[in-house]
């Protein structure tokens, strides 16, 4: 959230001089010189001659200082939103880190954070003054060229006193524009970076990489497939930069109806295959298939990703509550669901009682990711946000985890009405899912290592 908030704020601003400045002389570069250059030609091709060998250094010399520029550039701007997420983070965790006396810890964090940004940025900026000063210098011998061969020539009689004026009038202002585009260029540059983001995030919401590019367009009704059979044929995923599958050759099937418990060590591929389920990564082996009640099997990403979603209630392990109302925070996925839904809901969740306990109600307000619950109040609201979404498929993951056995034996209580009549799947290491769980539909699957 932290590097976001950097992007949209310092980040946009700094297109400005970009769009406002570089660009205009950009253009005023293509122009003025070529414009110059002919009048100087008209007036003395010998000095023109001079204009046009010498003016192609300046472009060539900003191409080789850009490429230096641009890699310290995109350090400075990622060291920039890495001290603003983590500050962001430091301040939301403070009141934790006081209590753990850690505060005085993260402050020196901030602080080497911080010191590793200034330094990036003093050495891009070193790197913009002395490139200044190169293009500053070149031109400025490309001009003392100009005037030492009309002045040569002058004193040779060879070129009379108004040609001589007007080229050494012209000559500077061949150099000029292209002098200004490259102390333009760097002033934009972190703008730029940010951009690179900003598209770099855009294309990440679209589902970039996820296979979704041949699904047709969402129709914005859930996926009747959502309901039926899901089938992983030789599933596989690698995370980019990382040596060893997230999960390779899974072969598992899931009926209609069916709860299935995912166990298995850390890191054996348990959140990667929920994170498949809900298409918020495409598998890099193998194939994931669907089958809507009464239909034939179909590839999942040939289903839009958006219709696919509605038809999902998914309750992570670290639930996200905002500071609007309990009411608000429960309608999350059934924005149209009325008072009385909401209140069933949150009974069903085994919330109903708490939250009436509040200052007001269903209308107090949460603070900022449910500050003013505790561990498993929030979950189970996050268990009544899934009952008010009333989806045919349900993702779990971890949802005992971190709670105390009352918090815990309550919410198995909610996920246990929730489960009633919908396929499941849920991610635990908490052997008290595999007791006395309500029915028999439960089926336990082991991920290996």
């Amino acid at each position: 959230a932290g590097e976001l908030v950097t992007l949209a704020t310092r980040g946009l601003d700094a297109l400005d001089d970009y769009f406002a400045r570089y660009l205009p002389q950009l253009v005023l570069a293509a122009i003025v010189p070529l414009a110059v250059l002919a009048v100087v030609f008209r007036a003395d091709w010998i000095s023109g001659i001079v204009v046009l060998v010498t003016l192609p250094l300046i472009p060539v010399f900003m191409a080789l200082i850009g490429m230096h520029t641009q890699a310290r550039t995109d350090r400075q701007w990622r060291l920039l939103s890495r001290l603003g997420g983590h500050f962001l983070d430091v301040v939301e965790g403070l009141p934790t880190l006081a209590v753990f006396r850690r505060a005085k810890a993260q402050a020196a964090i901030i602080r080497r954070v911080g010191e590793d940004h200034r330094r990036a940025t003093m050495g891009t900026l070193r790197v913009a003054f002395l490139s200044a000063f190169a293009l500053e210098l070149l031109s400025t011998l490309a001009v003392a060229l100009v005037a030492v061969e009309v002045g040569l020539r002058l004193l040779g009689g060879h070129m009379d006193y108004q040609t001589a004026l007007l080229v050494l009038i012209l000559a500077p202002e061949a150099y000029l524009p292209l002098r200004e585009v490259g102390a333009r260029f760097h002033a934009s540059m972190e703008g730029v970076a940010a951009a690179e983001q900003v598209f770099a995030e855009l294309d990440r919401r679209r589902g970039g990489g996820t296979g979704e590019g041949s699904a047709p367009p969402a129709t914005g009704r859930a996926a009747a497939a959502a309901g039926g059979d899901i089938r992983f044929e030789g599933v596989g995923m690698s995370y980019p930069g990382r040596d060893v599958p997230a999960l390779s050759g899974l072969d598992l099937e899931v009926a209609a109806g069916e709860h299935v418990l995912l166990t298995g060590p850390s890191g054996s591929g348990k959140t990667t295959l929920l994170s498949l389920v809900l298409r918020l990564t495409g598998p890099t082996a193998g194939r994931i298939s669907v089958r809507a009640p009464g239909g034939g099997w179909e590839a999942l990403d040939g289903i839009p990703a958006d219709d696919w979603r509605l038809g999902i209630a998914w309750v992570p392990q670290h639930p996200y509550l905002f500071d609007v109302s309990v009411a608000d925070n429960i309608r999350l996925g059934a924005p149209g669901a009325s008072p009385e839904r909401v209140r069933e809901a949150a009974r069903l969740a085994e919330a109903d009682a708490f939250v009436r306990a509040l200052p007001d109600g269903y209308d107090t307000r949460l603070g900022e990711r449910g500050a003013r619950l505790s561990a498993g109040q929030r979950q189970r609201i996050a268990l009544a946000r899934a009952m008010c979404r009333d989806a045919p498929l349900v993702l779990l993951d971890e949802p005992t985890a971190h709670l105390d056995p009352e918090n815990a034996a309550a919410v198995r209580t909610a996920v246990s009405r929730l489960l009633e009549g919908r396929t499941a799947v849920i991610v635990a290491h908490d052997t008290g899912w595999a007791r006395g769980f309500p029915g028999d539909t439960l089926r336990t699957v082991t991920l290996p290592q």
